[in-house]
């Protein structure tokens, strides 16, 4: 969380200078635009480096040839932010709801609902 914080602070930041580089120097603010919308385009790839993520190199890959598509864009945030994990915790959970125990992120949970016969 606080690393989306320091993006939206930086994206801020980023925003402020391009509105006075504007007013006062042309060259300047078209390269600040430029590095803007460069750091907005790769989030997903800055985000799998920062969590180490084991598939980064993949990641930069959809960033660089799908990115310019939103979807392409949306489902390498979504690997960056780990969101293929959940899906695959949420699938085993829901393949061991008949059974009498569950996995839940990598814990056993017993179930509780058992009656004693007696």
């Amino acid at each position: 969380m606080e690393m989306f914080l320091a993006l939206f602070v930086f994206m801020l930041i980023g925003m402020a200078l391009i509105y006075v580089l504007i007013g006062t120097m042309g060259i300047a603010a078209f390269l600040a635009v430029k590095l803007a919308i460069a750091a907005i385009y790769f989030i997903p790839t800055i985000i799998a480096l920062y969590k180490k993520h084991d598939c980064a190199l993949w990641i930069f890959l959809i960033n660089i040839f799908l990115g310019f598509t939103f979807v392409g864009w949306i489902i390498a945030l979504l690997w960056a932010l780990g969101f293929d994990k959940t899906i695959k915790e949420f699938r085993e959970f829901q393949a061991s709801k008949n059974a009498k125990d569950a996995v839940i992120e990598g814990q056993v949970v017993k179930d509780t609902t058992e009656e004693k016969q007696g």
